[in-house]
Parts: structure tokens; C-alpha cells; sequence
């Protein structure tokens, strides 16, 4: 299940996705599929072993040159339950939340309104409200920021 705050960054969200998955990355994430695929779909890069990438922009690189939004993505997968700050997140990350919020719980800060380009199941934590489309999510976070009545 998608999990989603929006009111206010709380303590326990990982806000500084790029120094924690710097910091804490283990070679063994990078053999998940899941992980390969947003690797390849996002960044273009493809997993040859381990922590080795290939780029056909930069050749060999390293984990630490992927894209904040992989990195974010990486860290929801392999950090089940923990508040990632999805705003680090462009929309095209959003269908690969999705589909892991089918998986396994994923709970996410926003502090944009994030495109969700499917219908999907979330609560929103600020107010318990579950939400199925984009046009309800949009319609529940303009509601928690105060801009329409709730």
C-alpha cells in the first residue's frame, strides 16, 4: 500500500536521499530486479554486475552518479516502511511507486502534487482518507494544504 504525507516533513523522514544511499548502499541491492529495471527505465543505465553500471553517456559509473529519483526508488524498495522524501522524485517516477506500493507498504513525503498517471490505492496520512485516482489525491491534497475546503 502507498502511504503519502504531505502536511509537514516529519523527524522520521529520510530527507537527504543522495547522502543516505551514498553512505549506505550495499552491492547486493543492485541484483534486485526491480532495482535493474527503474536503473535501466529511468537513468538509461544498464546493471552489469554488482555496483558496476554502464552508461552510454559515461561509460563505467558508479552508484553515487545515478539520478536522485533512482536513488529514492532504490531506497523504497530495500527500506520497506521507512518515509522517503519522494519529492527528490520527478513524475516519472511515479509509476514505478506504484508498482511497488503492490508489493510491498511504501510510505512517501511529498511536498509537490506528484502526477500519478494510473488509478492506485494510497492513504493519505495527514487525514486517514484513502484515495484511487489522481483527480481524488489531487482533490485530498489541495484539501490538507488548506487551498479548497475538506
Amino acid at each position: 500500500m502507498l502511504m503519502i504525507y504531505e502536511k509537514e516533513i516529519r523527524p522520521d523522514c529520510l530527507t537527504r536521499v543522495t547522502q543516505f544511499f551514498n553512505y549506505k548502499k550495499k552491492k547486493e541491492w543492485f541484483s534486485d530486479p526491480f532495482v535493474r529495471k527503474v536503473i535501466k527505465d529511468i537513468d538509461n543505465c544498464e546493471v552489469v554486475k554488482d555496483e558496476y553500471i554502464e552508461s552510454p553517456v559515461w561509460g563505467g559509473i558508479a552508484p553515487e552518479r545515478l539520478s536522485t529519483g533512482v536513488k529514492a526508488l532504490i531506497l523504497m524498495r530495500v527500506l520497506p516502511g521507512a518515509n522517503i522524501y519522494a519529492t527528490k522524485c520527478g513524475d516519472n517516477c511515479a509509476p514505478y511507486i506504484i508498482e511497488l506500493s503492490k508489493e510491498q507498504d511504501v510510505t512517501i513525503t511529498l511536498k509537490h502534487y506528484m502526477r500519478f498517471a494510473c488509478d492506485f490505492d494510497a492513504v493519505m496520512l495527514d487525514t486517514g482518507k484513502e484515495v484511487h485516482s489522481l483527480k481524488e489525491y489531487l482533490t485530498e491534497s489541495l484539501t490538507i494544504a488548506g487551498i479548497i475546503g475538506g
